[in-house]
């Protein structure tokens, strides 16, 4: 709750309350979390000066003037726990990948093969929760800022739910001509899964064959786990010149070992 007690004394223990009250009394409103600049402007209109005034505000004063997150905090500082820590993160309704074109794009198969990478990236993010998508809505455009901007989409709906990449891969490739048109220079693209399911409950159709294959999926998923992203389906080509260009994107300190800074001596 509180972020520094640089003012105190060097040992940070609260054993009572006269501490509590001591330790509220030098720290500032913005000193907690939870209390941004323009909160802590409005604070003093209502003669609150620190933390410990702050403390001594009704709960329900707090929520009628800012929200229930200010009335919870009040109670903190008083001693009384009310926040918690999300145990669960609840899934996802909608998955989607999207990026822009590292070069305008005009020819059926390169937008093609991004649509299809674009899809095997949000059914992997499917699988990763453990959905299964009912719809499935694509999108071509150029940019918005080109003299005649054009976009089109177009939704699907799965008579059985899938995540399965070489599902929705297929799906993709048989519906392009509802997205391509000659001579549009596509700028951008994305795939999106709608309606998403938990699989545990799948939904089978007594009419339609089931083309899932969690097998395979389960296996794929485990090389590239270990391995890195080195299996994909044959739609999503191998060179992509139209990629995103990542030329000046940031070094990844914390995740990869060739990017730590190296100093000879």
């Amino acid at each position: 709750m509180l972020k520094a007690v640089n003012k105190v004394r060097s040992d940070p223990a609260i054993h009572t309350i006269q501490q509590r009250q001591t330790i509220l009394m030098q720290m500032p409103p913005q000193d907690i979390w939870g209390i941004g600049r323009r909160i802590a402007k409005r604070l003093p209109l209502l003669a609150v000066n620190n933390a410990f005034e702050l403390a001594q505000m009704k709960p329900h004063f707090a929520r009628a003037h800012f929200n229930t997150e200010m009335a919870n905090t009040v109670q903190e500082l008083n001693g009384k726990a009310v926040k918690t820590w999300d145990q669960v993160r609840a899934d996802k309704q909608q998955i989607f990948s999207t990026r822009s074109f590292g070069k305008r794009v005009t020819d059926a198969q390169s937008l093609n093969q991004a649509l299809v990478q674009h899809g095997a990236i949000a059914a992997k993010k499917a699988r990763e929760q453990g959905s299964l998508c009912h719809t499935m809505m694509a999108f071509a455009a150029s940019s918005p800022f080109d003299d005649k901007p054009k976009s089109f989409k177009y939704f699907h709906h799965f008579h059985v739910a899938t995540s399965d990449t070489t599902v929705i891969a297929n799906t993709l490739t048989e519906n392009l001509n509802k997205l391509f048109q000659q001579g549009v220079p596509y700028y951008r693209v994305g795939v999106g899964l709608l309606e998403l399911a938990n699989q545990q409950h799948q939904q089978l159709d007594m009419f339609d064959t089931n083309k899932n294959n969690p097998a395979l999926m389960q296996c794929i998923d485990t090389i590239n786990a270990r391995f890195g992203q080195g299996v994909t389906v044959a739609g999503e080509g191998i060179s992509k010149p139209w990629s995103m260009k990542r030329n000046f994107l940031s070094p990844q300190y914390t995740t990869r070992w060739q990017h730590i800074p190296k100093i000879r001596c």
